[in-house]
């Protein structure tokens, strides 16, 4: 926790991005998540954020199709960042996975496809300071076409929720 300058304990800034691809089902399950805290923390289902504007609130949030180099500028206003998103099941990792992330650069042979350690590692480059960083990924039963959630991932959803509000409150306490 950071101290102001009357020697106060100030509530670290938060900003947790969301990204995934609506369009296909579970792969857009960040979006469900952040609605799903939004209203359990009374700020209303829809992320206020944009990729150009400032948050207001505690935790902000921002909602991406997917994550860009640009997003670097936006997050170095904040002390840490959540990133979620959906994982597959051979990847290896638990149903509701949180990990810690740290600055790296890889190159990737996609462009489109920049992963979170990269936009850190982007931060700590041009603006000489990075948040610290967070991933919480929820795996993903079916990537049709469609915008509802599978039953299973949706069940995730709702865990995943309980575990960033309570992350979040130890946080912020």
């Amino acid at each position: 926790m950071k101290t102001g300058a009357q020697g106060a304990a100030e509530e670290p800034r938060i900003l947790l991005v969301g990204y995934g691809n609506v369009s296909r089902r579970d792969d857009g399950v960040a979006l469900h998540v952040i609605r799903r805290l939004r209203l359990k923390l009374g700020l209303g289902a829809e992320p206020e954020v944009d990729e150009e504007s400032d948050a207001a609130g505690n935790p902000a949030t921002l909602w991406l199709h997917q994550l860009a180099p640009e997003l670097a500028e936006t997050l170095v206003a904040y002390d840490r960042v959540v990133f979620i998103d959906a994982h597959v099941g051979s990847s290896g990792w638990p149903p509701v996975s949180w990990q810690r992330i740290e600055p790296e650069y890889r190159p990737n042979i996609v462009a489109h496809h920049l992963k979170p350690g990269v936009v850190l590692a982007l931060c700590a480059s041009l603006y000489d300071r990075q948040p610290e960083g967070y991933a919480l990924s929820i795996l993903g039963h079916d990537f049709d076409f469609g915008e509802e959630l599978s039953p299973e991932t949706s069940r995730l959803a709702d865990e995943a929720v309980a575990r960033l509000h309570e992350w979040l409150c130890g946080v912020c306490a």
